[in-house]
């Protein structure tokens, strides 16, 4: 049935990535689907059946102490969400060795990697500076027999292509739960063997090890959470940092060497970043 939607625009005056977090969290528990960040904070988005804004307060009452933050409510008349996104994605090419496109995409066998994703209004096609950097640095590593971890992975575009360049098995992790379940559909779409798709956060690594770990996630949860992903690498391991600006690459790094990691490189493109770390 054709639904109408509730937009929600939120603004976050002097907020941390970590209050976003918070937000969707709360806004995922009673309902919202989708969420899209941008500068000033987020969007959220919710069927105008499942809307009860009295609901919506009660929850985000006791982060107005916490937090400063505003939103309107913009109802968003029924559009044909596949469209909307067709119009509004075009594939995203890596090189010439990548390809993410969707089904009305044409195939570039010429590619020796290629990614399918489901059209639908969802997040993570590979377009945002940190997906595309963390692929580009991915190509140029060897993950054949590799046991490996994507944190934070969002519609799992990283672990896919970590499957495709033969890793053995495959954990991908995000705290989002819309954000897990299109993992897994997108595992499935593209026939991906050996990988689980979970929604959990650092706790879910206790008794697990990796060889390689990619955590694209922001500042804070990084360096709030890298002892435990330190604590889930084999030796020799390498991790990559995603999610960050140019100016917190600093405490990053800083944190990962008090961790026992060791700094390799980084790259950079808008301002985000990506950086390699090795465990000795």
């Amino acid at each position: 049935m054709s639904q109408n939607y509730y937009e929600l625009v939120f603004t976050i005056v002097n907020g941390e990535d970590y209050v976003a977090d918070i937000l969707t969290a709360e806004l995922a528990d009673i309902g919202f689907d989708t969420f899209e960040p941008n500068e000033l904070g987020f969007r959220a988005y919710i069927t105008s059946s499942a809307f009860d804004e009295q609901e919506l307060q009660a929850r985000l009452e006791p982060y107005k102490e916490q937090f400063t933050f505003g939103y309107e409510i913009n109802l968003i008349p029924y559009k044909n969400w596949n469209e909307v996104w067709e119009s509004n994605f075009p594939p995203v090419l890596i090189g010439d060795r990548l390809y993410i496109r969707a089904d009305f995409h044409e195939e570039k066998p010429s590619y020796p990697y290629q990614i399918l994703m489901h059209p639908k209004m969802a997040f993570g096609t590979g377009h945002h500076e940190t997906t595309f950097q963390m692929a580009e640095q991915m190509l140029d590593m060897d993950l054949e027999g590799k046991t490996l971890l994507d944190m934070g992975c969002g519609t799992g575009i990283l672990a896919i292509l970590a499957s495709q360049m033969g890793a053995l098995s495959i954990l991908a992790i995000d705290n989002d739960p819309i954000a897990a379940e299109s993992c897994a559909e997108n595992f499935s779409l593209n026939k991906v063997k050996d990988a689980e798709a979970l929604c959990g956060d650092v706790s879910s690594l206790a008794g697990k090890k990796f060889d390689v770990i990619l955590a694209n996630i922001n500042r804070n949860i990084l360096l709030r959470d890298m002892q435990g992903y330190v604590n889930a690498m084999n030796p020799g391991g390498t991790i990559l940092f995603s999610g960050f600006y140019t100016e917190d690459l600093d405490s990053i790094r800083e944190e990962a060497v008090r961790v026992g990691l060791k700094y390799t490189s980084h790259h950079s493109k808008n301002n985000w970043v990506v950086a390699r770390f090795d465990l000795a």
